[in-house]
């Protein structure tokens, strides 16, 4: 009777691991969709720079000045907006890089505790 209570038990905690596995990696799968999405936004946001910057330098020399004015405009726009998306994906990949460094720890310590759970059970 004692081995079932013990089985169950052991049931029981390879069901909460495979849960908290479970939960531990859909959390890191988010993370990993936002950084590529921070990482395509900076990718978006240096292509339009790059577009106005080489507008502007055809503007300037056509001598169009409201052309110019309003390039410069957009180009301000630009500038901030990317500084905004590299700030957002230098946060994303810090949060990410801190979170795969805890989700490698605790997926070891759950193979860890399994491998000792097979071995009580002598599988």
């Amino acid at each position: 009777m004692d081995i079932n209570r013990d089985d169950r038990g052991l049931d029981q905690r390879a069901v909460v691991r495979s849960a908290e596995q479970a939960v531990s990696d859909a959390w890191i799968g988010q993370l990993l969709l936002a950084e590529y999405e921070a990482q395509s936004t900076v990718s978006l946001c240096t292509h339009v720079r790059e577009r106005l910057v080489e507008r502007l330098t055809v503007v300037q020399l056509v001598g169009d000045q409201q052309a110019v004015v309003e390039t410069r405009r957009r180009l301000e726009n630009a500038n901030r907006a990317c500084a905004a998306a590299l700030d957002s994906y230098a946060e994303t990949r810090q949060l990410l890089e801190a979170q795969l460094e805890e989700w490698v720890l605790n997926t070891r310590i759950r193979f860890r505790e399994a491998e000792d759970d097979r071995r009580v059970v002598g599988w």
